[in-house]
């Protein structure tokens, strides 16, 4: 019986620019809730008692996200070395024959951790992992396998192209595969010609020694919902995929201190908690979650799956549209609309329109528009720490950081992305990426001339 999870945080997750300037990216939230606490409800279903996290990039924020988890949680620290090292450095202090590893970063359908699981428990490999037919993803960016009859034939780290799946990032070990992870040359050996590995030991690299040692790797199909938050519209589609898979088993539950105006038009069920309200003239066509303390009244329009966290405003006339989430202490006001994900403390106050990703205690100005509608009907092309991609999802929407304020009449143009802690001034179109730590606004040259009655005949 597979008891104790290793879940590895440690990464900096620099492709998840702008939001890995300030935040480990496990810690970002999904349906108003951490990435890390739904993986670990999740370990928790397929029945782990502990968790050891690996920690390293902004640890404090890891420990201060999984202070209320479900399960009793340790830490140990990385060295840096790479993913087969801090697999080691935690399995070294346990007892235990056989472990569950699983990243911090996905966003993954509990029974699919429970699929590997029991699959282990049934018939006892030395290995087996989650797998995910690659289908429209691109090979490139992630670590992949051929798969043939249930089985790991090959590990490649992001080839071209002649591989059947991607690997998921969940994997049961035993004991047997340690000899493995340490000592590792420090890179990725088995990639194809031409591709660069950067220097750091994955641990999917162990299970391709082991598989050239004669070892059997089993291969479990993954559920969906599973998201890998690699960038940010990963994070941004995942979000939308986690509340439709909330709102297939939902069931309606109104706190007994919640309030709900006759006039509101609710189509959908409703889960609403303490001291919440539901005012006049509000329109909710679908399900929603409404948290604690939160108030959404004067002619707001909730379209389905709409997730709107603790101590909330929304009123006037704003519009929040479907699969978006809405965090803690948000407010959004005066015929806004709003689509994607505010993080916390975010506000989009007066008249505007956004679609993608706002980060925390960020502010647009009035009438700041998201443009995603490109003249030439295309998707944008993006860089990510470098690599040249166009997402399958959310390429056009627009990617704010934490701590970002847009002044008054700000267009952003489809898929432009702006570092944490910048200011974009009033009237500026933003047209491209704008780094962290930036202010950039509009130098107008103003032109006065005379001007009364005798410029028309008087």
């Amino acid at each position: 019986m597979i008891k104790t999870a290793i879940l590895l945080t440690a990464g900096k997750g620099r492709k998840c620019w702008p939001y890995s300037v300030t935040k480990n990216k496990c810690t970002l939230p999904i349906a108003n809730r951490p990435i890390l606490l739904w993986i670990v409800q999740a370990l928790q279903h397929a029945g782990i008692e502990r968790v050891v996290v690996v920690t390293g990039y902004k640890s404090d924020q890891v420990a201060h996200t999984l202070r209320d988890a479900p399960l009793p949680v340790s830490y140990v620290r990385s060295n840096g070395q790479g993913t087969a090292a801090d697999v080691a450095t935690a399995w070294n202090e346990l007892e235990d024959q056989k472990v569950l590893v699983c990243y911090g970063d996905l966003v993954i359908h509990p029974d699919s951790i429970k699929d590997l699981v029991d699959y282990a428990r049934d018939h006892d490999p030395v290995g087996a992992a989650l797998v995910d037919p690659l289908e429209q993803e691109l090979p490139q960016e992630w670590i992949c396998a051929q798969v043939n009859d249930h089985r790991l034939e090959q590990v490649l780290g992001h080839p071209r192209d002649d591989v059947s799946h991607r690997l998921c990032g969940v994997y049961v070990l035993d004991k047997k595969l340690a000899p493995f992870l340490t000592p590792h040359p420090g890179y990725m050996q088995n990639v194809q010609v031409g591709m660069m590995p950067p220097e750091e030991g994955p641990l999917e690299d162990c299970l391709q020694f082991a598989i050239e040692r004669k070892e059997s790797i089993s291969a479990i199909a993954v559920r969906k919902p599973f998201v890998d938050v690699d960038a940010p519209w990963h994070l941004l589609f995942a979000n939308a995929q986690w509340l439709e898979y909330l709102s297939e088993n939902m069931q309606e539950d109104i706190a007994s201190s919640a309030k709900i105006s006759d006039s509101a038009q609710i189509s959908g069920r409703v889960k609403i908690g303490e001291n919440s309200v539901i005012g006049p003239g509000v329109i909710i066509e679908g399900d929603v979650w409404i948290g604690d303390n939160s108030t959404v009244t004067q002619g707001a329009i909730l379209e389905p799956n709409v997730s709107i966290g603790n101590h909330c405003l929304v009123r006037r006339m704003c519009q929040i549209e479907h699969n978006t989430s809405v965090g803690d202490e948000c407010v959004v006001g005066h015929a806004a609309e709003v689509s994607g994900i505010m993080m916390r403390n975010s506000y989009a106050y007066h008249y505007g329109e956004y679609w993608g990703i706002l980060g925390e205690n960020s502010d647009l100005g009035a009438a700041t528009v998201c443009g995603n509608l490109r003249f030439d009907d295309q998707q944008t092309l993006h860089r990510m720490a470098g690599f040249r991609t166009v997402p399958r999802h959310g390429a056009n929407a627009a990617y704010l950081g934490d701590y970002v304020r847009t002044g008054v009449n700000v267009i952003i143009m489809p898929g432009i992305k702006i570092g944490p802690y910048s200011v974009i001034g009033a009237g500026t179109v933003v047209d491209s990426d704008v780094a962290e730590n930036s202010l950039v606004y509009v130098q107008q040259q103003l032109v006065k001339k005379t001007w009364g009655p005798e410029r028309y005949g008087w």
